[in-house]
Formats: structure tokens, sequence, C-alpha cells
């Protein structure tokens, strides 16, 4: 799944950058455009993983407290199995 839709028509917006980091890159050639929506990818999917991970936590807590007020239906299972025995 994207987390955005990298075919979208390009957009500008105003970007504040340190004017020597600015000169540098350009006399290395680099392109900063290129560069900045690399590294806002990067960050929305950071943002979407620590997401994804923070909801796997809930759900996993969600379930140890499940088991521990219930137990589980394995356990529950085995103990028919081994009572019918």
């Amino acid at each position: 799944m994207e987390l955005y839709d990298p075919q979208a028509a390009k957009r500008a917006v105003n970007v504040t950058l340190n004017g020597d980091l600015v000169a540098r890159a350009r006399a290395e050639g680099l392109n900063l455009s290129a560069l900045a929506e690399q590294a806002v990818a990067a960050e929305l999917t950071r943002i979407a993983r620590e997401k994804f991970e923070a909801e796997i936590a809930q759900a996993c807590r969600v379930h140890e407290d499940y088991l521990a007020e219930y137990g589980s239906l394995g356990a529950a299972v085995r103990a028919i199995t081994d009572a019918a025995e």
C-alpha cells in the first residue's frame, strides 16, 4: 500500500533552507526537490510504521488482558479433552 500517490502532479511549495547547505548541495549537483520529496516520503513511512507498531502493541495488551481474565481457548480444549479421556 502506497502512503501517497507517486504519480500525482508536482506542486510548487516554499521551503526555507540553510543558505550554505543549499550552496553546497547545488555545487554537488544535487536535486533539492527530489531530495526533499524522498525525505518527506521517508518520514511519512516512519510515522506510519510507528502508528502500526503502536496499534499492534495495544492489540497485544488487549489480548494478554483477555487471556489473564478468561484463559486461552487451547487450554480449555485440552482440559475438556483430558477430562474425556
